[in-house]
């Protein structure tokens, strides 16, 4: 039964997936339609140069504003969305447009600028200086539009990998929502100046749609949902456990859980109403099968937020927003399943594990564990998943010790002659995989841990047979 609903999942997620980029698509040809059709081809063709600067312009703007909305749509955390590919795997996308869309913004711009200057016949770096200023301080909307400009470049930097780095998830989190306030003071040049959105019924039409469409999504998941969930379930820290020297258990507790519909697997925006912790919401899986009457996150101390969460008193309120995520059974079309967890990744990993185990979704001897850490006390729950193993009848396989090179597995042995030549005998991945888990290439295999780490353990599995949509993985890069 699982698996025949696996399959009919996969079926769903591929049609919502062609119909969601179909229409993606379909918005760029109406927006570039429709500025020809409003007379853009005459600027491009049949103008002056400074006609023809401006058209591109107009043109590259008319494309920037449909990708920053796009954007929106992609972090809206629309459901659909979700579950056609993932909430990591919608993030990526939104960030590949970002990349798209900023210099495009830049190149709409400095089009413009340039434009009117050879109009005027003005010339020179110096002239087109003046011709910005002259714009940005002549109304019609475009200081506003500067300063959305200017806002959107913010955050293009800060998405850079090396600024990421630096800054806080609070800090680049909270510049983030500064892309909402680009776009609403981008919209008033587009209407009081820019002709194309209002060049005919069905232009102005579509542009209100589309405004009206993000607007409301983004509304509704982000904001509404989210407050009226956090009331309606009133969650509350029930308990807070010491699982090592430096992971905690937090238990919350409320009404009518069974009703919210998250998933083993997935994960929630956690906002503790507590000092230190309200402001910012941190992606959380939960560690522990959804049973509709309480929720347990498992959280590693890597910073101060996460570690404050050991301080938690009892009676906390609890704000969620989510669940979020496709790192779950729904997709599972094969009868056995490999999980593979290292450190705090280990914490979805065990929820769906215990699924398996309590709901009878694997037959005795179906599902392996591979659990994975450089010192058996970075493993926290292990001995939850022990449990879990041994009452289902499947096998836990703890891999410990620092990796190999190259490897995301340990060394055979202890480093003496003997181990390094039993290392010789099996030298890759995939041979030690298709040791430890035999017929590996015919299992579902879940995997989550540290980004690097599950892209070796990924061309792992890719070099032992297992397809590409047999891996399933969970990022929480920001």
């Amino acid at each position: 039964m699982a698996l025949r609903r696996g399959r009919e999942h996969r079926r769903w997620r591929a049609r919502v997936a062609d119909l969601l980029e179909a229409t993606a698509l379909l918005t760029l040809v109406l927006v570039v339609v429709q500025f020809f059709l409003g007379g853009g081809s005459h600027a491009l063709m049949d103008g002056t140069a400074g006609d023809r600067l401006v058209g591109v312009g107009r043109i590259v703007g008319l494309v920037a504003m449909n990708l920053l909305l796009l954007q929106l749509l992609l972090a809206a955390r629309v459901p659909w969305v979700d579950r056609a590919y993932g909430m990591d795997r919608a993030l990526k996308a939104h960030r590949v447009l970002g990349r798209i869309t900023v210099p495009l913004v830049i190149v709409h711009v400095g089009a413009i600028v340039l434009g009117y200057d050879v109009r005027d016949g003005s010339g020179g770096v110096g002239g087109a200086v003046s011709q910005f200023l002259t714009l940005v301080t002549g109304g019609d909307d475009l200081l506003m539009a500067t300063v959305a400009t200017v806002l959107l470049v913010v955050i293009a930097v800060t998405s850079v990998s090396i600024a990421r780095k630096r800054l806080s998830y609070e800090w680049w989190h909270a510049v983030h929502l500064t892309a909402y306030a680009a776009v609403i003071l981008a919209v008033p040049h587009e209407l009081s100046i820019g002709s194309d959105f209002t060049a005919s019924s069905w232009a102005t039409a579509y542009w209100w749609t589309l405004f009206i469409v993000v607007a409301a999504s983004v509304l509704w998941w982000r904001f509404l949902l989210p407050v009226l969930r956090s009331l309606r379930h009133d969650l509350r820290v029930a308990k807070v456990v010491h699982e090592s020297d430096d992971v905690w258990s937090v238990t919350v507790q409320g009404r009518a859980l069974s009703r919210l519909p998250v998933k083993a697997g997935q994960f929630l925006n956690w906002r503790f109403v507590s000092p230190g912790l309200f402001l910012a919401a941190h992606p959380w899986s939960v560690s522990r099968r959804p049973d509709g009457h309480t929720l347990r996150i498992t959280v590693r101390g890597l910073g101060d937020h996460s570690a404050a969460l050991a301080h938690l008193r009892r009676g906390t309120r609890v704000l969620v927003e989510g669940p979020y995520g496709a790192f779950t059974t729904e997709s599972r079309v094969r009868r056995r399943v490999l999980l593979i967890a290292a450190g705090i990744g280990v914490t979805p990993v065990r929820a769906i594990l215990e699924e398996l185990v309590v709901e009878r979704h694997a037959a005795a001897g179906d599902v392996t564990v591979l659990y994975r850490a450089n010192d058996a006390s970075q493993m926290p729950l292990v001995d939850e998943i022990a449990r879990l193993t041994h009452a289902g009848g499947h096998a836990l396989l703890p891999l410990i010790g620092p990796p190999a090179n190259g490897s995301w597995l340990p060394p055979l042995g202890d480093g003496s002659q003997d181990s390094v030549r039993r290392r010789e005998l099996v030298r890759s991945d995939a041979e030690r995989l298709r040791e430890l888990v035999p017929d590996v290439a015919r299992h579902e295999v879940y995997l989550c841990g540290p980004g690097p780490w599950m892209d070796l353990v990924r061309k792992g599995l890719h070099q032992a047979g297992v397809p590409e949509k047999h891996i399933h993985d969970e990022r929480f890069s920001w």
